[in-house]
């Protein structure tokens, strides 16, 4: 598709979802009998997140792989190319937060932050080309953002406006980069919000109507927004 949008002199835009690495991690989802490379920790583990981190892990590897093999394509194309690429949730490791419970990575942790429940990462590349046009070299740490922000950031990076949709979408960006609605959790000036005085999140909690009505309200509208202050526990 992309050698023939070039032949055609036209740009493209493709968005491409694989579900490769998705749940479940079973031990049989490469096969019976395949021999997945040991997952080494200190933490102490069940067999049962042991393997769902081994086969967790081993479609990490043929992610990277496959991410590698694309970058090396483009990085040999004259015409400029971004490319963006960004997970929607993190792996399941069981039912209750098994995996991620044993790993001391929730709540019971000292050093937990609300926020990593909710984070994964994202990458935007540029090959040398598109580096050369947009004037960027692309590199850093990027900004906290829900993934419907990703398009206006990536627009942010190329300079362009963008339809009436996309300024919109930028406006509520630069107030409230992060954004959940199922849990009625926003970041405001780097700040992730609970669900009482005391900051308590709940996230197997479901938003009520009356809950997302007043979140979009005070995205559109900041003279309705009202200030947090936290109580000590």
């Amino acid at each position: 598709e992309f050698e023939t949008a070039v032949a055609e002199g036209r740009p493209l835009f493709n968005y491409t979802t694989t579900i490769q690495n998705h749940m479940s991690y079973t031990a049989d989802k490469y096969g019976e009998g395949y021999v997945f490379p040991p997952v080494s920790t200190t933490a102490d583990i069940s067999p049962e997140t042991r393997s769902m981190l081994e086969v967790y892990t081993e479609g990490v590897r043929d992610a990277d792989a496959m991410l590698g093999r694309l970058t090396a394509y483009f990085a040999e194309r004259d015409e400029p190319v971004v490319l963006v690429f960004y997970g929607d949730h993190l792996p399941y490791l069981g039912d209750n937060q098994l995996g991620y419970t044993e790993l001391g990575m929730t709540g019971t942790a000292t050093y937990w932050d609300a926020l990593t429940s909710y984070c994964t990462p994202y990458v935007i590349w540029a090959n040398d080309a598109a580096k050369e046009v947009l004037g960027r070299d692309l590199t850093g740490e990027g900004p906290a953002l829900s993934p419907n922000f990703l398009m206006t950031e990536l627009f942010d990076l190329c300079g362009w406006e963008g339809p009436a949709y996309m300024q919109a979408t930028r406006a509520v960006k630069e107030q409230v980069p992060v954004i959940n609605v199922p849990t009625g959790r926003y970041l405001e000036d780097g700040v992730l919000t609970g669900g009482d005085s005391y900051g308590t999140f709940t996230p197997d909690n479901t938003i009520t109507r009356a809950e997302s009505a007043t979140l979009v309200t005070r995205l559109v509208e900041p003279s309705r927004r009202k200030t947090v202050s936290l109580t000590a526990s």
